[in-house]
């Protein structure tokens, strides 16, 4: 048995403690106001006056800055992290008067717990641009960071994506090399066939068709949508006339996203798992549902089928030593941070659910399928 790869953990700093957050995160956060801090009592360390109520009102200052530009924080870079830079930048005209209210209100706080005034309308008004000002050294540091880290992780991508790239060549060469042996030898099979078996050269011709799909994905990354899901329907034909009625299937009409490209052979191990694990093990067999609904700058793309279904936990399928699933969800983590979301069916079997970013249309990429 082969041993799998070795899996990276992450360094201590880089581990995640909460919302994905990581330690290295939280440490330079507050690093950021610890550092104002004592950029504030400089001055009056050198002069020699410092007075310890005075350094305690400056890390209180220092925290409240922290704690106010927490909401901001969490709205920028994780509950709108998606969005593009420039969407995010628009969010500042929002996250920064209410960075000044919750900073205003929690000296206020501080300053009647300290027996002290409440700070007045031109104590505020002489501290209003310090404090903005303030607020956008803060972000630029922060957005600076997030932008390396996005890169960074980016680049890793597209190693990745290299990587894979460079083996779906060698398969493709390797796959090159029967393809014409493979063809002929169905034909002459089919040529073979008594003319009153029509229903045998119809599967041979269906499965010379699922070859030929096959070879033209090695040589294409990407297939519109209609192709994709044709050779699906090809392929459950085929296994259709292995398990005859206890293999039922139905595909939802296409519409608008007939011409969507899409990566190809995506759909094939998520389905071939669905007849190999759902349906085959059953002895009164099941359904096989593909649907296909269109978002905006999405495809949603469900299969589900009441097949025997997993007893454990779902998402653990996902991490399973499996090439189907896993590749499959490789590839949509590495072309679009999805992944595959698994949920129980009712009364039985599974539900498979992930999106495919839609961003380019079908110009030439046909195929050709007639026989």
């Amino acid at each position: 048995m082969s041993k799998s790869a070795p899996v990276n953990k992450p360094s201590f700093f880089h581990r995640k403690v909460f919302m994905g957050v990581t330690r290295l995160e939280i440490i330079l956060y507050f690093l950021i106001f610890a550092c104002q801090g004592l950029i504030l009592a400089v001055p009056t360390a050198l002069s020699k006056k410092v007075h310890p109520s005075w350094l305690i009102s400056v890390a209180v200052d220092s925290v409240s800055m922290g704690l106010a530009c927490l909401p901001a924080w969490w709205l920028i870079f994780r509950r709108y992290r998606d969005r593009p830079l420039k969407k995010r930048f628009l969010l500042h005209l929002y996250a920064a008067p209410v960075y000044i209210i919750t900073w205003l209100l929690m000296m206020d706080v501080y300053h009647l717990v300290a027996g002290r005034p409440v700070l007045s309308l031109k104590d505020f008004a002489l501290s209003f641009f310090p404090t903005l000002v303030f607020y956008v050294q803060v972000f630029a540091m922060l957005h600076v960071y997030h932008f390396y880290l996005e890169r960074e992780a980016q680049l890793q991508k597209e190693k990745e994506l290299s990587a894979l790239a460079f083996n779906s060549e060698i398969n493709a060469l390797k796959a090159q090399i029967q393809p014409h042996f493979l063809f002929n030898t169905l034909n002459s099979i089919s040529a073979s066939v008594p003319a009153e078996q029509e229903s045998t050269r119809e599967l041979i011709a269906r499965l010379a068709d699922t070859f030929r799909y096959s070879l033209y994905c090695t040589e294409h990354e990407w297939v519109p949508l209609r192709e994709e899901i044709r050779f699906i329907r090809t392929m459950l034909e085929v296994e259709h006339s292995r398990f005859k009625d206890r293999l039922q299937f139905s595909i939802s009409p296409l519409n608008g996203a007939a011409d969507i490209l899409v990566p190809s052979m995506l759909l094939q191990p998520v389905v071939e798992n669905a007849v190999r694990h759902g349906i085959a093990p059953s002895i009164d067999g099941g359904r096989i549902n593909i649907a296909v609904e269109q978002l905006p700058g999405k495809l949603k793309i469900v299969i589900s089928d009441t097949g025997v279904g997993y007893t454990g936990d779902p998402r653990d399928l996902l991490a399973s030593p499996g090439v189907g699933l896993k590749n499959t969800r490789q590839r949509l983590e590495l072309l679009f941070s999805e992944t595959i979301h698994i949920t129980r069916n009712k009364p039985s079997g599974l539900i498979f659910t992930f999106y495919i970013h839609t961003n380019a249309h079908a110009t030439e990429n046909s195929i050709d399928h007639r026989r």
